[in-house]
């Protein structure tokens, strides 16, 4: 997976294909999909304690946090999406909560995590963006609206408009 998606598209876990990969079925391993450029929510999914072959909902894997789709805020283009297999020195134990814009390489030491494997995708606005944040991060899409700056030829423009607009005003008088 290294293509662009809309967000509607990313509404289920990445499915995983565990012929591909290899790795030790002793170990365990988490896989951690994770946006850089999502500031309201870094990590959207981790299961952690996964044994390769494994199904990612089984009873003995740990959702540290569970899936939620991406997203892109509107208006703001594409963002990366990083989906990273991760093997485990042991069990990982979350006695709290993990915060969902927490940094990658803090999750990384902080649990003693090697990476072993990547993929990457991107993905862009779509409708389903702000029933996502509504529904999974309870965040309304209208709080991250922004009005753009203007670019300095705009900016010119519109006064040129108006000091031309102010000279047909003041030419009668």
């Amino acid at each position: 997976l290294s293509s662009g998606i809309n967000a509607e598209y990313g509404g289920k876990p990445p499915q995983v294909d565990w012929d591909k990969i290899p790795g030790n079925p002793d170990k365990k391993y988490s896989l951690l999909l994770y946006s850089p450029d999502c500031s309201n929510c870094k990590v959207h999914w981790w299961a952690a304690n996964v044994r390769i072959g494994e199904d990612v909902t089984h009873d003995d894997v740990t959702q540290v946090h569970n899936y939620t789709p991406p997203v892109p805020l509107k208006g703001t283009g594409f963002y990366r999406y990083v989906l990273v297999l991760l093997e485990q020195l042991s069990d990982v134990e979350v006695e709290e909560p993990v915060d969902r814009i927490s940094e990658l390489t803090g999750l990384i030491d902080q649990h003693s995590l090697t990476p072993v494997g990547v993929s990457f995708f991107q993905s862009s606005w779509d409708n389903s963006v702000g029933r996502t944040l509504a529904e999974k991060l309870n965040l309304d899409e209208k709080q991250f609206v922004a009005e753009r700056p203007k670019l300095s030829a705009e900016f010119y423009a519109e006064e040129l408009f108006l000091r031309k607009e102010w000279e047909m005003k003041t030419d009668f008088m």
